[in-house]
């Protein structure tokens, strides 16, 4: 079987790849995607079921929880060189789970801060750093808060030359 060529908008999935590696990888976002706050739950638990590469909403909801997705939007492509792509990073959770026990903050706004510890000035992400652009409320569903962050960064919009001929009014080998 031949393998198939997937170059062109690979940070669409190479982003969402390495921070879901990233967030599963972090003790303190596993403890607090923990519905007990007991530090028992595994990324291999986590994985398509609270954390997404992609927007993920619950539909039926048997019990509350708390959610992070992500998404990857080329945000402009200021010229031919270069690209910039945003990542967006959804954290939410049931009205149930916002509050930690024993006084220890509210849920979504402890994982947000560690999301931005982790990725902010990262330069695993692009060209450069990737930079915090914002952090917004959001409400996906009744019953559902928590917030959006964005990150911005720059990448190659080419990354080598196309298969399309020379025109033969330009000049080779300049």
């Amino acid at each position: 079987m031949s393998e198939v060529d997937f170059s062109g908008l690979d940070e669409l999935f190479d982003y969402k790849n390495q921070l879901m590696s990233d967030l599963l990888t972090n003790e303190k976002i596993l403890l607090l995607l923990d519905d007990e706050y007991a530090n028992v739950v595994t990324p291999e638990e986590l994985m398509y079921k609270q954390v997404f590469p992609f927007e993920y909403l619950p539909e039926t909801i048997e019990h509350g929880q708390t959610f992070i997705c992500s998404e990857v939007d080329i945000e402009r492509v200021p010229n031919k060189t270069f690209l910039i792509p945003a990542l967006y990073i959804w954290v939410f959770t049931h009205k149930s789970k916002l509050r930690l026990p024993d006084g220890g903050g509210v849920r979504t706004d402890r994982i947000v801060s560690e999301v931005v510890k982790i990725l902010n000035g990262s330069r695993v992400y692009g060209l450069g750093t990737l930079e915090f652009e914002r952090a917004r409320r959001f409400l996906p569903v009744p019953d559902y808060q928590g917030r959006m962050l964005t990150f911005l960064t720059k990448d190659y919009n080419r990354l080598s030359p196309n298969s399309f001929p020379v025109p033969a009014n330009r000049k080779r080998g300049l």
